[in-house]
């Protein structure tokens, strides 16, 4: 039986229409009950990762900006936290505000700092989204971020038109960094070294628990060094390729309970 269970967060626990179905809360509750601790470890801020632990029943710590973060699960406060170098995370957004199509989301601190762009596309993409109570609007996140003196932990980025080859490759060449290319879409940037997987370690390992009794659900190349820490990586059904070739077992789709589904399956 797996003492841990993480769940990442889009295209795992919520739906494709922003929902977490009634079977994952249900599934949720069960694995608790017979011992095992589920969390969140997502990209998302520490605030919607508090939000949406509290509606799925999880436990109350949640790993979250994709490793760059602890978070308290009841408060969204962070716990501990894995900055960037402030000179690399500065260079960072000076190269995304480069590209007009490009939408910066620098987490900073507690704030998810967005521009007006960045706001206007995650409007139209996830409008009812818990994302919106937390965003904190700026012209200028990096110059938000020296003014206030605060450690950015993840910068996000998504693309309104051209690909993100060009910027990548110019946002990989900053050596404390590392930048992923998630399914091409968009792009995150970290600190060297930082991901859902050390994330997730550290909290195994203050709870004292082995990674061989983890199992870790999601669906995108950001889980891949989730998926490769633990001793149950499962993909859902509506994974990328990458994601799905990583992965032990693939469960069904976050639309056909695919998160309940492998729950029940493993927990059994």
């Amino acid at each position: 039986m797996y003492r841990l269970i993480a769940l990442d967060v889009d295209g795992t626990l919520l739906s494709s229409d922003g929902r977490i179905l009634p079977s994952t809360v249900e599934a949720v509750a069960w694995a608790r009950s017979r011992g095992a601790r589920v969390v969140l470890c997502t990209g998302r801020s520490a605030m919607e990762a508090a939000w949406l632990s509290r509606r799925a029943g999880c436990d109350g710590r949640a790993v979250c900006l994709s490793g760059g973060a602890i978070a308290d699960a009841a408060t969204g406060l962070h716990l501990r936290q894995f900055p960037m170098p402030p000179d690399a995370a500065q260079a960072a957004m000076a190269i995304i505000r480069e590209y007009p199509f490009l939408c910066l989301d620098a987490f900073a601190g507690p704030h998810n700092l967005v521009t007006p762009l960045t706001r206007t596309f995650f409007a139209a993409l996830q409008p009812n989204d818990c994302i919106h109570q937390f965003m904190v609007e700026t012209e200028d996140p990096a110059a938000y971020v020296q003014t206030h003196g605060l450690p950015v932990c993840k910068i996000f980025a998504a693309t309104t038109g051209p690909d993100l080859t060009e910027a990548v490759e110019r946002l990989q060449a900053i050596a404390e960094v590392e930048t992923t290319n998630c399914d091409g879409a968009n792009l995150e940037v970290m600190a060297r070294g930082v991901s859902k997987g050390t994330g997730l370690r550290v909290l195994a390992e203050d709870w004292g628990i082995p990674m061989e009794e983890v199992m870790a659900l999601g669906d995108s190349s950001n889980d891949l060094e989730m998926f490769s820490a633990v001793g149950m990586p499962v993909a859902m059904g509506n994974g990328s390729d990458a994601a799905r070739a990583a992965a032990r077992f693939v469960t069904d789709t976050n639309d056909r309970d695919g998160v309940a589904k492998a729950i029940r399956e493993w927990m059994a």
